[in-house]
């Protein structure tokens, strides 16, 4: 890893593979000894010769170097973080929705169960013996010849 001395400090100049965190600390460190702009400027100078793509592709590094006023990103990578974001935030609702449903699956089947039972005791309440006799094979029988008495059969 290079380093750079300014002032009697030495500082390690980050490269192109180097963490997203390396450089946030690296211009802090430099925004400490030589001040805001000079920071920005040597910053530029070797993120041009040494950055890393991956880092412009993220929305927290995006928001940081808006937040120091750089801009060292193409409308592409931009898009890119910005998409990368909104699935974030698209599966952080997933995990809110997951416990919502957690809650609403169960007290929703309750309900149906509930809603089945009213209508299967209310259907007891009205049946009588022939009904109860219609279920069985014989039962349906004799209620076929029932019927055909009726008729004039």
């Amino acid at each position: 890893m290079a380093e750079i001395t300014i002032g009697r400090r030495k500082f390690f100049i980050p490269e192109k593979g180097s963490p997203c965190d390396l450089w946030r600390t690296y211009f802090t460190k430099l925004k400490s000894e030589v001040g805001a702009e000079n920071a920005k400027m040597l910053w530029l100078i070797t993120w041009d010769k040494n950055g890393s793509a991956s880092c412009t592709t993220n929305a927290a590094f995006n928001k940081w170097l808006k937040r120091n006023e750089i801009d060292v990103s193409s409308a592409a990578s931009r898009a890119v973080a910005d998409v990368s974001a909104i699935g974030a935030n698209i599966l952080g609702l997933s995990k809110n929705m997951t416990k919502a449903l957690s809650f609403g699956v169960p007290i929703l089947l309750g309900g149906v169960t509930i809603v089945i039972l009213m209508v299967l005791f209310n259907t007891a309440k009205k049946a009588d013996l022939s009904d109860v006799a219609a279920i069985t094979p014989i039962g349906r029988a004799a209620k076929l010849t029932g019927n055909l008495k009726r008729l004039g059969r």
